[in-house]
């Protein structure tokens, strides 16, 4: 199972770079959210977001950081009140070869993940993908509700961590 501490960081940096490239959007065009949103349909961005590149470029960071690498690290006897450090010193030193090969390590969030939980975040890739894919027209009120709900929560997350800034596209406003 992903940890939840992974899953809130990656949902923050989806939502941010949605929500920020509509309102360039809408700010740079001077028309309004719901134009904007269309706009973003066509955009790179979008095409690479239905790609699942914000999956993949953090699922790439991940087999990046494999605790196999370090296996021969001078670090496995190195010092350090660093608590990171000991953190990773202790895995390097107490897991086996095949653990360490099958370790990675996410900076941001401090976690530790296994291949299967890899695997986890690639069927939530193949998920957005498929949620995302606009063949059918069908799909497209789907396709603006899942947009709307990464901007809804990027805007929630603002107004906790910032109160007072303004949010340009004013989505909670036009749901309440």
């Amino acid at each position: 199972m992903i940890p939840k501490k992974v899953k809130d960081h990656l949902e923050e940096y989806i939502s941010q770079e949605i929500y920020v490239q509509i309102a360039v959007i809408k700010g740079k065009e001077k028309i309004s959210t719901q134009l904007a949103i269309n706009q973003y349909f066509n955009s790179n961005h979008f095409r690479d977001l239905a790609g699942g590149r914000p999956y993949d470029h953090f699922i790439e960071g991940l087999r990046d950081k494999c605790l196999g690498k370090l296996k021969n690290s001078p670090m496995r006897n190195t010092q350090s009140d660093d608590p990171i450090i000991i953190e990773l010193k202790d895995k390097l030193n107490n897991l086996s070869d095949d653990e360490l090969d099958n370790t990675y390590w996410e900076i941001e969030t401090g976690e530790f993940f296994t291949g299967e939980q890899i695997k986890e975040l690639e069927e939530s890739r193949d998920n957005l993908i498929s949620n995302l894919t606009t063949n059918k027209n069908s799909k497209k009120d789907s396709v603006l509700k899942i947009i709307l709900g990464f901007c809804e929560t990027y805007e929630k997350l603002c107004q906790k961590k910032y109160p007072e800034a303004p949010l340009p596209l004013e989505i909670l406003k036009s749901i309440n």
